[in-house]
């Protein structure tokens, strides 16, 4: 099983090939905004791109493994399987901390790059700098969030906890 998608990491290399901030290399491909774990399906896409599987790239191990690494500190995200369309062809997902209520959001377009996200978890660190997708334990992908700056402050997400002795 692939955490990625084929056909949209595809479609994704091909486009993010064409930025200055793209990178391929110690097990990673990023755009600047995205960082994901290197499958064997996207191999022949990058093949494709940069004419070998084994380019120099720009940005160092160190770089690669700092942004993989999980805070001390992180906050596990819920996604909210909603999505705000702020024109036709942007749409930013939506995840919330479920102890707070705090809203997340990431470009609908690297969210569309999971191929099965139920089997995911979602963290943040305390500045919400950074998401990170976690599957069996393991960093797979570390996007940046989109500033909100309030856009979604009708939406409110909050715990509902059971009463003991609560029965279906």
């Amino acid at each position: 099983m692939f955490v990625f998608n084929k056909g949209k990491v595809k479609a994704w290399i091909r486009k993010a090939h064409k930025s200055s901030l793209f990178g391929y290399g110690h097990g990673y491909i990023t755009d600047g905004y995205v960082m994901l774990t290197n499958e064997p399906h996207m191999h022949p896409t990058i093949l494709e791109v940069c004419g070998t599987l084994t380019p120099e790239c720009k940005y160092t191990a160190e770089q690669f493994e700092k942004m993989a690494k999980l805070p001390d500190t992180a906050i596990e995200v819920i996604d909210s399987r909603l999505e705000f369309v702020l024109e036709p062809k942007r749409r930013l997902r939506i995840f919330y901390d479920p102890k707070t209520g705090k809203k997340v959001a990431i470009d609908g377009i690297y969210f569309d790059l999971l191929d099965n996200p139920e089997v995911l978890r979602f963290y943040v660190n305390d500045k919400v700098t950074i998401l990170w997708i976690v599957h069996d334990d393991e960093v797979v992908g570390a996007v940046a969030p989109v500033p909100l700056h309030g856009t979604l402050s009708h939406i409110e997400f909050a715990m509902v906890e059971e009463e003991e002795g609560e029965q279906d």
